[in-house]
This record gives structure tokens, C-alpha cells and sequence, in this order.
């Protein structure tokens, strides 16, 4: 889905911000007037992502942002920054992410106070893309949201009654770690039967290539092989099928891929539910690359919240797609400016 483009009327009197989204694969930054990007720098993380190698090219990337938008440090309200947890939002102290190796008690917000003198605030990726589909995107109007991104791994933002829901630690909202299955497959995290280890686009695809590993998926890897789609593995000779492929084959009717989107689409269904029940939210809003297989996907889950939650919140609550795009990372790390310093949008 292209970014939300939302009435600049909504927008002119908002200070220009920084934001930066970190991540294990990519990092971005822009120079934003809400989720308007006036400037945008993207490269690749690289294999060698270590904090000594890699917080040099985003201070690079910030001048870089600012310069091509023709604006100066002094002009910006702040910088934002959203970065994969566990980090803790309070001290901007990220805290051994799973996948930036070497990033353990980085203390992001002073590294990055020292170089820039403005405001600096850390955020929880999928908390700050959760607040950026609250300020900008679906969730616009509501005071009680969930944003749920279902992407390589599943993600959760929390907000009730205007703010962001964050735990001791800023650990709340893990919602890809909730169990659905107690005697399903260990998770990476540690737990067992987690809905990201059943609906994440790693877990559709692991599940695919486990059964073509098996014997089990001929007619999966010659559609995956006709569609010039099938990867080879590094580890191996042999190809491995992504989870694009797996549902695309499934809306061709390919058994194996149609019963591994059906079993994901059941745990995102049983997922909805809990949400529904535990945080009674107006919205639940999905994004990710996962979420834009459409109905394939949501209609099965949407049908089992149908089935299985209490009236009260499910009448209460609406399940949409997530209105920001790829952007959502940069715009939510922009708007903790806004947030955190009460800045009405």
C-alpha cells in the first residue's frame, strides 16, 4: 500500500523532525512535517552491524537528510528514533536485540545528544510505528488502538487513552510472543507455540521448506521453480521458497501452501481474539508485508473473531490495514517528537 498522504492543512503549523529507523536488515532517516517526508536516506545495515560501525553512518545519514532538504539542525524540533527491541524508551538505552548483534546497553539517546543538541527520544520499532498510524494513519481519532505487524517477526504497539502502553521495562506489547498453540514448536524468543512462529512471513516460509524437505512439497517448488521464485539456500544445494511464493501459490490452489496460509490465518484469527478480550481497543490495525496477502489471510481470521469473541469488544472494535506504508517506520519515529512533547498535530 502506498504511504498515507494526509491533508497538509492537518500538517503546516507541525515543526519539522528527524526520524530514524534502525533496523537489523535496513536503516532509514527523513527529515518529516508530520507524515510528510521531505527527504529520505535508506542503505543497507550490512552484515558488519556493529554500534562502533554503524551509529557513525546514521549521524551521516541525519546531515545527509537535513541537507537535502535544504533545512539546518537548528530548524528541527528533535530527532527520533525507532530501533528493534528490548531497548528502554525512558534511558534510550537499546538492550541486546535479537538481530543487531553487538547492540547490548547502547545508550543511543546520549551517543546521539552528544552529536545533535536537540531533543532525542528511542522508541520500540512497532511501538513507534503503532503511535504513527495513531497520530497519522487508520488510527487517526481513536484513543484506544493496537497495531499489530506481521512481517519477518510479529510486532505489537499498544496505545490506551492517547499513550503509548509500555510496562516496566518498555517490553509491553510483545504480541507476537503470545502463545496460541502450548504444544507447538519452540519460538526464537524462548516460549512455545508463539503466534510468530506460526504467522510470521519466517515461520510460513520454514514451515514450506521444512515439508519440501520432507517429500512433501513437489508441487509447491515446480510452482515456485515456474515462477522464477525459488532461492537458493547457502547452506545447501537445494532451493528454498519464500513466503510470497507460498501465497501466491496458495491462491493457486496449491494443497500444501493453502494448508500452511490456513493454519497461519487460524493463529492470527486466535491472536484477534485475545487482543480483543485483553485490550478491548476501537481499532486493531495490521501492517506488514504479511498482512498485504488480503483476504486469503484475513478472512479466515476475521471469521474465527467472529466466532469466538464476546460480543462487548468485538462490536466495539474494527480490524483495517494499516494506512502508512512502508514508511510507517519513519513516520512513527518523527511523531515521538510530537508525542513526548505534546506537540498537537
Amino acid at each position: 500500500m502506498s504511504i498515507h498522504n494526509p491533508s497538509t492543512d492537518t500538517e503546516n503549523h507541525l515543526p519539522l523532525v528527524v526520524g530514524v529507523d534502525l533496523g537489523g536488515t535496513q536503516m532509514r532517516t527523513a527529515v518529516l512535517r508530520g507524515a510528510t517526508l521531505l527527504s529520505r536516506v535508506s542503505s543497507l545495515t550490512g552484515e558488519q552491524s556493529s554500534p562502533d560501525l554503524v551509529i557513525p553512518r546514521l549521524f551521516q545519514a541525519v546531515e545527509q537528510a537535513l541537507e537535502e532538504a535544504k533545512v539546518s539542525l537548528e530548524q528541527i524540533a528533535g530527532i527520533g528514533i525507532c530501533a528493534p527491541g528490548p531497548l528502554n524508551y525512558r534511558t534510550g538505552v537499546i538492550c541486546a536485540p535479537p538481530n543487531l548483534p553487538e547492540w547490548d546497553q547502547v545508550p543511543m539517546r546520549d551517543i546521539f545528544s552528544e552529536r545533535f543538541q536537540v531533543p532525542i527520544f528511542v522508541e520500540n520499532d512497532a511501538n513507534a510505528a503503532g503511535l504513527g498510524e495513531y497520530m497519522f494513519g487508520a488510527g487517526r481519532g481513536t484513543r484506544h488502538m493496537v497495531y499489530l505487524t506481521i512481517s519477518t517477526g510479529i510486532g505489537g504497539g499498544i496505545i490506551t487513552d492517547g499513550q503509548i502502553l509500555e510496562g516496566t521495562f518498555g517490553t509491553a506489547g510483545e504480541l507476537g510472543h503470545m502463545t496460541i498453540n502450548w504444544r507447538g514448536e519452540r519460538c526464537n524468543c524462548g516460549n512455545i507455540g508463539c503466534l510468530e512462529s506460526i504467522t510470521s512471513g519466517t515461520a510460513i516460509a520454514r514451515h514450506a521448506n521444512a515439508a519440501i524437505a520432507d517429500g512433501q512439497g513437489d508441487e509447491l517448488l515446480a510452482f515456485a521453480r515456474a515462477q522464477g521464485q525459488a532461492a537458493p539456500d547457502q547452506s545447501s544445494t537445494t532451493l528454498r521458497v519464500t513466503a510470497r511464493t507460498v501465497a501466491e501459490a496458495a491462491e493457486a490452489g496449491i494443497p500444501l501452501a493453502c494448508a500452511i496460509i490456513d493454519e497461519a490465518a487460524e493463529a492470527l484469527g486466535i491472536g484477534l481474539v485475545n487482543i480483543l478480550h485483553i485490550f478491548n481497543p476501537e481499532i486493531v490495525i495490521l501492517g506488514g508485508g504479511v498482512a498485504q496477502m488480503g483476504a486469503r489471510l484475513l478472512d479466515p481470521a476475521k471469521r474465527l473473531v467472529e466466532e469466538r469473541t464476546m460480543r462487548v469488544p468485538r462490536e466495539a472494535a474494527r480490524i483495517v490495514l494499516a494506512e502508512l506504508g512502508p514508511n510507517v517506520g519513519l513516520v512513527g519515529a518523527g511523531a515521538l517528537i510530537y508525542h513526548y512533547q505534546n506537540i498537537e498535530k
